[in-house]
């Protein structure tokens, strides 16, 4: 495991005048085990602040007697609950808890020789580098009693296939069929190393019989689920509640995310994160993810224990290079590119540490080459960024560009980037929309000149890369709209093989032709009441199901 420092990142004030100057917790039975060496540095410095990453293997604590409830403040309302849906920080969350999978990947880079752990799949049995046989459990039914076979599997395949919820579906599965009523086969479309963990781990599982038989409200509202929990109250856009099913179908050597170690699950949506903190404080909620500014009031006081984790999703620049935008011009996004600084950009978030990127992709992927990381990447250089714009064409102040941006996000971060652009005469519209519209508009390069967006490593940085760049994923060539195909060539010599010499020849190019720009990897923290004493991070999220709960715990719900 490769990791990268944690930065203290600068204060408001110090950006401020930044800006004007134009300056370019674990306890009982669990224990977390690192899989791979990482530098001195970066195990110093993980140490010393006490940072979850999510190469690392927790191992979680079965409990004898679940706790009663958790209440989990989220500041998220996109409660998408269903089968299959786009993503989102509540789904990440649940969607594991409450949908049985194949297979299910507790850190990153698990493989199947390796770390993943089966749940609907009672075996996995490779035929050849494109096709595998599964065997599933012969007794799995849904919360509504529904039998699941084989024939289900193959049907919630082909349904998230065709609505493109999950790109590493539409990357990597080719097909299947069910060869008898517990066994089906997978075709794959690519066999690089990690597609068929990608396959195995990112489908849902729900019975035919019931989703075509249930209305909007149905699954919306009151799904059939397959794991471990089923919802039985749902607030639109305020909560949802998650109960443990007693007639759960797996009764030993359950995965982790099979686990039931609290009976009732509430999230409740808290927008604020000044509310969120106050909401702790109040004892309305037991665990919440708190702002920076607010961790030190919990910090030290034994009534709370406080979690820090990088954040599962990092953050990326996208330029639309279609013939639409001025941002097909290189020289526009390298003026755009040495116009700011990502630490900056980071502390308009109101954070005050991070991971900032080296390259578009996050430093997590045991592919990731270290060396970029002393490297210097764009950053802040008014004197690069005029040259460039000159270069384009525009004087200070002709510019303009519009960045597609989610509204639900927090809007901090966009505009300390605006005001940096501004510095260097470019001008910067912020277009905030909400996710449906945004998603719809991601495909349409006459609605924006750049885009700010995130993803998560499940495994490779060749995966990420494939996720943004591969033109098997788009129709028209990457999500930048870019059509170059040396790009394609070098990146899939990378996927070929991933030498140091091939990731550095993907890497310098993108750099070259500045594609895309990573920003950074926020560090995060969540606070939970006493006794509330391990959050179990798995692939940088919670595994709300497993964490564990001692004597000392009193939950706020009854």
């Amino acid at each position: 495991m490769k990791t990268k420092r944690v930065l203290a990142l600068f204060t408001a004030s110090m950006m401020t005048a930044a800006l004007l100057a134009g300056c370019g917790g674990s306890s009982g039975t669990s224990q977390t085990t690192a899989p791979a060496a990482q530098s001195a540095e970066a195990t110093e410095k993980a140490a010393e602040e006490n940072i979850q990453s999510g190469n690392e293997k927790t191992e979680t604590t079965v409990m004898e007697e679940a706790a009663e409830s958790v209440t989990v403040a989220v500041d998220d309302d996109s409660f998408t609950i269903g089968p299959w849906g786009g993503a989102s920080a509540v789904r990440d969350w649940t969607e594991n808890i409450l949908w049985a999978h194949l297979a299910y990947r507790p850190f990153i880079g698990a493989m199947l020789d390796n770390g993943v752990q089966l749940v609907a799949a009672k075996s996995v049995t490779k035929t050849d580098d494109a096709t595998y046989d599964i065997e599933i459990w012969d007794n799995i039914t849904d919360s509504q009693g529904n039998p699941i076979k084989a024939e289900d599997v193959v049907y919630s395949y082909n349904k998230l296939a065709e609505l493109g919820y999950v790109t590493d579906i539409g990357t990597y599965y080719a097909g299947s069929e069910a060869t008898g009523d517990y066994t089906l086969q997978i075709k794959l479309k690519n066999t690089m190393d990690g597609a068929i963990e990608k396959v195995l781990t990112s489908c849902s599982i729900a019975s035919r019989t019931w989703y075509e038989g249930a209305s909007e409200n149905d699954i919306n509202l009151s799904p059939a689920t397959t794991g471990a929990y089923t919802v039985t109250d749902m607030q639109t856009g305020s909560s949802v509640t998650m109960e443990a099913r007693g007639d759960y179908w797996k009764k030993e050597d359950r995965a982790d995310s099979e686990l039931q170690n609290v009976n009732k699950i509430i999230l409740r949506c808290i927008a604020e994160a000044s509310s969120r903190s106050i909401a702790l404080e109040n004892k309305e909620v037991d665990m919440a993810e708190v702002s920076a500014s607010d961790v030190g009031r919990f910090e030290g006081n034994d009534a709370f224990n406080v979690t820090k984790y990088n954040n599962a999703m990092s953050q990326y620049l996208i330029f639309n290079t279609s013939e639409n935008s001025p941002c097909a011009d290189v020289n526009v996004r390298k003026a755009i590119a040495y116009a700011f600084d990502a630490a900056m950009v980071l502390q308009g978030s109101g954070s005050s540490a991070g991971t900032i990127s080296h390259d578009v992709a996050p430093n997590l992927g045991p592919d990731y080459v270290q060396e970029w990381d002393n490297q210097d990447y764009f950053g802040m250089n008014l004197e690069k960024s005029a040259e460039y714009l000159k270069a384009a064409g525009y004087e200070p102040g002709q510019l303009e560009i519009h960045l597609m941006v989610s509204s639900q996000a927090p809007q901090g971060p966009y505009q300390a980037l605006q005001a940096m652009l501004e510095q260097a005469g470019i001008k910067l519209v912020i277009d905030a929309y909400d996710r449906a519209l945004r998603q719809t508009y991601d495909s349409d390069p006459t609605m924006w000149d750049m885009s700010e967006l995130s993803q998560s490593v499940s495994d490779f940085t060749t995966s990420f890369w494939n996720i943004l760049f591969s033109e098997d994923n788009y129709e028209y060539g990457t999500q930048g709209f870019t059509k170059d195909d040396k790009l394609q060539e070098l990146l899939k010599a990378a996927n070929a093989d991933r030498s140091e010499e091939n990731m550095n020849a993907f890497h310098d190019y993108v750099i070259e032709n500045c594609y895309m720009v990573g920003l950074y990897t926020e560090t995060r923290s969540i606070v939970t009441t006493e006794g509330l004493t391990d959050i179990c991070l798995e692939k940088l999220n919670p595994v709300l199901n497993a964490m564990t709960f001692t004597e000392q715990y009193v939950p706020v719900a009854k």
